[in-house]
């Protein structure tokens, strides 16, 4: 896995958590509660806009 680490987002309760993508695979994961696989997302700017959506309720 290459594996590009896209920063720290803000959960919607004001955690922070960091997001990888992983630009072969597609895969984006979420550190919350170890690594959470929270699906695929074709690009890098997909994966920024789902982890943000997924991590709103977290």
């Amino acid at each position: 896995m290459a594996e590009k680490s896209l920063g720290q987002f803000r959960s919607g309760k004001g955690n922070s958590y960091e997001v990888k993508w992983d630009a072969e695979s597609k895969e984006v994961q979420v550190s919350y509660q170890g690594w959470a696989y929270i699906g695929k997302a074709p690009t890098e700017e997909e994966a920024r806009t789902k982890s943000m959506g997924w991590l709103f309720n977290k």
